[in-house]
């Protein structure tokens, strides 16, 4: 089901002449009150998140779309996340 909804989506972006997206989002949920655990796609779940996010990077690229894996570590900061910043060196 993942994989039909990336090809649709993957097929809606070539459709608009683009090349990339930026997804999917793929930290593990850790923090329940996370600004954006709705957007990643693996859960709470870093077993079944890793094949979700297998089965749709494949199926967007498969589309002709390149698709761009973000926020896999280190997006955990609640607190003052807009004044802090997570330098990971």
């Amino acid at each position: 089901l993942a994989g039909a909804q990336a090809a649709a989506i993957g097929r809606e972006f070539l459709a608009k002449g683009a090349n990339v997206i930026l997804g999917p989002a793929v930290n593990v949920h850790r923090v329940a009150r996370g600004g954006r655990n709705f957007e990643y796609l693996s859960g709470e779940d870093p077993y079944l998140g890793a094949r979700l996010a297998r089965g749709y990077v494949r199926a967007v690229q498969g589309e002709g779309v390149m698709a761009v894996v973000k926020h896999f570590a280190f997006n955990e900061q609640e607190t003052e996340r807009m004044s802090e910043s997570s330098d990971v060196g």
